[in-house]
């Protein structure tokens, strides 16, 4: 898969965390911003490799986002490498 690609699906990822007002304030917190900075940053491919990689660590939320996107097992991962292939998000 190519970055834009990724990024994409990364953007729906976001949009994913925007719709689930719980876990959208969890990735708030963790990620350190507030709602305006998420907004003015979410076309930042590091916001959006940091929303990815936040749908991903967390089972429930990636088994949902998978199932809803059709994603095949594993490829949640490897978009997230695709995004960051070094592992390097201090998300």
């Amino acid at each position: 898969m190519k970055k834009p690609q990724a990024e994409q699906i990364a953007e729906r990822a976001l949009t994913f965390l925007a719709n689930r007002p719980e876990n959208l304030q969890q990735f708030l917190t963790a990620s350190g911003l507030d709602a305006s900075q998420l907004m003015a940053r979410a076309e930042d491919s590091e916001i959006l490799s940091a929303a990815l990689g936040f749908v991903a660590a967390n089972e429930i939320l990636a088994k949902e986002f998978s199932e809803e996107e059709r994603l095949k097992p594993g490829q949640l991962l490897n978009i997230c490498a695709v995004l960051d292939p070094h592992g390097s998000s201090s998300w």
